[in-house]
């Protein structure tokens, strides 16, 4: 009896004094200052925004670390609110249909016929350590395709190393929404330069 007694207060110390990291959501929502564009080559046109891929497989709700060139990892108390693609892609669309460049902007999901589509290819999104050296590296690239003839008119690819302020999950992301900012108003520029 006194044993159960014991055993029972020892579980109790214990799994009182165990903290669990709560696990923590974060989202992509830079603060972007978008200048309207007036009478551009696109205005009577529309563009659909496909949804992001990645050449490294998954675009998922896992934030991605790397120490070294050869190892990955993800963080296990913190994630993307939604996939990196869904938050990219919402990202574009936001910005693009601000900077009136085109007529209409049309998520992929739409049946709806457009004059053009944009597609992304994530290369790089992840958190690099390096001794102490802390980035968030992006690399994403852009291409502009013509509906009518699945001609692809131009292509770019975007490369950003964002200093993080801290080690950790938190300053990883406040560096990543600096470069996505950076990414999103490089992209929409690229566009505006016409075909």
């Amino acid at each position: 009896m006194r044993y159960s007694l014991l055993l029972a207060g020892m579980i109790l110390l214990f799994g009182c004094s165990t903290k669990e990291t709560a696990l923590r959501t974060y989202t992509i929502n830079p603060q972007i200052d978008i200048n309207k564009q007036h009478s551009t080559i696109y205005s009577t046109k529309s563009i659909k925004i496909a949804y992001p891929t990645s050449i490294k497989g998954v675009v998922s709700k896992r934030i991605t670390y790397s120490y070294n060139d050869l190892e990955e990892g993800t963080y296990n108390n913190a994630r993307w609110s939604v996939s990196s693609g869904k938050l990219l892609m919402t990202t574009y669309i936001k910005a693009l249909d601000e900077s009136h460049l085109f007529g209409s902007i049309i998520e992929y999901t739409s049946l709806a016929e457009t004059n053009y589509l944009l597609e992304s290819e994530m290369y790089e999104f992840y958190h690099k350590v390096r001794d102490k050296v802390s980035v968030s590296v992006v690399s994403v690239k852009f291409n502009l395709i013509a509906m009518d003839t699945n001609r692809l008119i131009k292509s770019k690819k975007f490369s950003y190393q964002i200093p993080t302020p801290t080690l950790n999950a938190q300053g990883y992301v406040q560096a990543t929404n600096i470069a996505v900012k950076k990414m999103t108003l490089d992209m929409i520029e690229w566009l505006g330069r016409g075909e």
